[in-house]
């Protein structure tokens, strides 16, 4: 029976996605995930590993209160989530939102492709709209950001 128990535990550490640790240096982009209240997991596409989840996810807020403030940093939940990715001409990024409870979950996962230029700012905004997800992308300051749909697959 002790052979059975670290079975789950590995199935379950090998589902989980790995955290993105955010370039700092070189030709960088930055991005800036957000949605219409709905709690979500950015993710970037890292070339040869996969996507990769933020540290910290977009939170919901149910109703208007500071009193969650705290715990939802503590729970690293943002309204609004802020990363640099790679400038590349194929940058990918995606969204990853879970609805309903345990055994009855609907799974959305939606990614794009867009031109990540040096030095430039985007907003990537995630919306759910009757139960269809989507990803826009724009380039602040008027910048073209030219996003496209892509399958959820990351090159190597």
């Amino acid at each position: 029976m002790k052979y059975l128990l670290p079975l789950p535990a590995l199935l379950l550490t090998g589902c989980q996605m790995l955290s993105y640790t955010a370039p700092t240096d070189g030709d960088v982009a930055t991005v800036t995930f957000s949605s219409d209240n709905i709690a979500a997991q950015p993710v970037v596409c890292v070339p040869g590993k996969g996507f990769q989840s933020t540290p910290t996810s977009l939170q919901q807020v149910p109703f208007e209160t500071k009193a969650f403030d705290e715990l939802l940093k503590t729970m690293k939940k943002a309204p609004e989530v802020t990363t640099t990715v790679q400038a590349d001409e194929q940058a990918r990024i995606g969204v990853i939102y879970q609805k309903g409870s345990a055994g009855n979950r609907d799974l959305c996962r939606v990614a794009v492709q867009f031109n990540a230029q040096a030095g430039a700012s985007y907003a990537a905004r995630f919306t759910n709209d009757n139960n269809q997800c989507g990803l826009e992308v724009s380039g602040e300051g008027g910048l073209q950001a030219d996003a496209v749909p892509v399958d959820w697959k990351c090159p190597k």
